[in-house]
């Protein structure tokens, strides 16, 4: 356009130049002019292109949630995720427009991060899975899709369909509900980056002893403070297994010698008591009660026979392992130490729990109690030492170790993280979606 006009600029200054002028002084005229239409056209073009460029800009910043050197957070992704959160706040009975601010702060934070971390893993060559890791993320995807497959299948499977037909609709279904075997690969696979990047940032970390000593002393002090706050998590803890660095009072190791009911009395149980828990009618309820009495009397022979050989000295463990039918003694840490109880207990049942308190000291052994699964005897073993366990113990201890050594790296990474965001100079935009 600007090129037209200049052209017709020319033309008409062709007619203007005074016909008296010769004709070197006409050229002369005319390129000086020329030169000056030039010089103001490409100032215009100049301007031009600035404001084109503002426009992209502003355009741009529209379309964008947040940005940081590499990258960028769309409003499309922002909107997404803020929908998904927002949900979550619903089924919460919580209003999300009472908070919108923090829903949108969460989602640029938690996106951001993940897009830069997602940047660092690339640059470290750790993001995409080697072929052994790909093979067994495909392999574990397909074992979950299965399990799925499985546990759906009695509900929906048609008499009238073959086993593959059911299978196959029951894989649709899954997929109509987001459920794939893509889908289960893409999540552990996001999961398997974030691993790889972790390892690779904190893989020349050591541990010299004076750094070891600081950590347990520190970990011992959260212990202490966690457990004193919240005892249920002690004992939920001690159930599961997981390393321990500081005991509360009061507490011991109990052994559960549990004899089952058979298969058919163990249904007929479960439906007396149903119908102990529905109906007030007193006849039903003596009735019941003393069927449930003949049930318990079937197992008297086992329970004095058990009782016997444990006046006889014989060794609890073995016993159990003979008659024993509770699954948390048969391995793991029930199998090495039994049940952690104090008089507060509030994840075991309460017969049980005072069971295991009145038990005078370690070796003592309980009168037989009637439970839902049939009749158990408890034995006292040991009392819990209050307080850190020592230092020597934790060094020892490879799963105690293991557990500071990885909040060290823990720590390590997250230093690590928030200086990587630093760096990338995040700007967040929450007022565009």
């Amino acid at each position: 356009m600007l090129r037209k006009m200049l052209a017709g600029l020319l033309a008409l200054t062709l007619l203007l130049v005074p016909a008296a002028l010769g004709e070197s002084d006409q050229i002369a005229e005319l390129e000086a002019r020329i030169a000056e239409l030039e010089a103001r056209i490409a100032e215009l073009e100049a301007e031009n292109d600035e404001l084109r460029n503002l426009l992209s800009q502003e355009e741009s910043a529209r379309l964008v949630a947040a940005r940081f050197n590499g990258g960028v957070i769309t409003v499309s992704e922002a909107s997404a995720e803020y929908d998904s959160r927002a949900y979550y706040y619903e089924m919460l009975d919580l209003n999300p427009d009472d908070y919108e601010e923090l829903i949108k702060e969460e989602v640029l934070r938690d996106l951001t991060e993940d897009a830069i971390l997602r940047l660092k893993a690339q640059e470290l060559g750790v993001y995409e899975p080697s072929a052994e890791e790909a093979a067994e993320i495909r392999q574990r995807a397909q074992e979950s899709l299965d399990e799925m497959i499985d546990y759906y299948l009695p509900y929906q499977a048609d008499p009238e369909l073959s086993d593959e037909e059911n299978r196959a609709a029951v894989t649709q279904f899954l997929a109509d509900e987001g459920t794939t075997l893509e889908s289960l690969e893409e999540s552990l696979s996001a999961q398997g980056w974030r691993d790889r990047l972790f390892a690779s940032v904190t893989a020349e970390l050591s541990f010299s002893d004076e750094e070891m000593r600081q950590y347990y002393q520190e970990a011992c002090a959260t212990a202490e403070m966690n457990y004193t706050a919240d005892p249920q998590s002690y004992e939920s803890d001690r159930l599961n297994g997981e390393s321990v660095l500081w005991n509360p009072e009061g507490y011991r190791y109990v052994k559960r010698l549990l004899i089952a009911f058979d298969d058919e009395n163990a249904a007929r149980m479960d439906e007396l008591t149903a119908l102990l828990e529905s109906t007030s009618d007193q006849t039903v309820v003596s009735e019941a009660l003393a069927e449930m009495d003949q049930i318990y009397d079937t197992l008297d022979s086992i329970v004095e026979e058990v009782l016997g050989r444990i006046m006889a000295g014989d060794d609890f463990d073995l016993l159990i392992d003979e008659y024993g039918a509770d699954p948390y003694m048969t391995s793991g840490v029930g199998r090495e130490g039994g049940y952690c109880v104090s008089a507060i207990s509030t994840l075991l049942d309460s017969e049980l729990v005072n069971t295991a308190m009145a038990l005078g000291q370690p070796g003592d052994v309980s009168e037989p109690v009637e439970c839902a699964d049939g009749i158990y005897i408890l034995r006292y073993e040991s009392d819990i030492e209050p307080g850190p366990v020592d230092y020597e113990t934790f060094m020892a201890d490879e799963g105690m170790r293991e557990l500071v050594e990885e909040n060290i790296r823990s720590e390590y990474y997250n230093t690590v993280v928030e200086q990587w965001i630093a760096e990338a100079d995040v700007e967040y935009f929450p007022e565009n979606f």
